[in-house]
């Protein structure tokens, strides 16, 4: 918890690479992949939002040692309750769109 009852709601998204194409442009692998959370109350109604961009520039050699893919931390600072966690995912090479769902209960 951080001042004023607030929480510090920390939330991982791996990403497998190897389901992703990448562009090959001047010796690197190239992709953008945009991930939006979205945080809803209890009730479904939307309380916060965050945008991150990853711009993917990778040497063959980093995407051999990064294997397993990457996780991305993001974090929101929440009041105590019951919330619901949308991330969606999309990749600019193949316009593909993914979407997963979490609920957390802050005490």
């Amino acid at each position: 918890m951080t001042g004023d009852q607030t929480a510090r709601l920390a939330v991982l998204a791996h990403l497998n690479l190897k389901l992703f194409k990448f562009q090959k442009v001047e010796g690197r692998n190239h992709n953008v992949v945009t991930l939006v959370y979205g945080l809803f109350d209890r009730d479904g109604n939307y309380t916060q939002g965050i945008k991150k961009v990853l711009e993917l520039r990778l040497k063959d050699e980093t995407m051999e040692r990064l294997g397993q893919g990457v996780t991305v931390r993001t974090t929101f600072d929440v009041k105590p309750g019951a919330y619901l966690i949308r991330l969606v995912v999309r990749d600019a090479e193949e316009r593909k769109l993914s979407a997963t769902n979490g609920a957390v209960r802050i005490e």
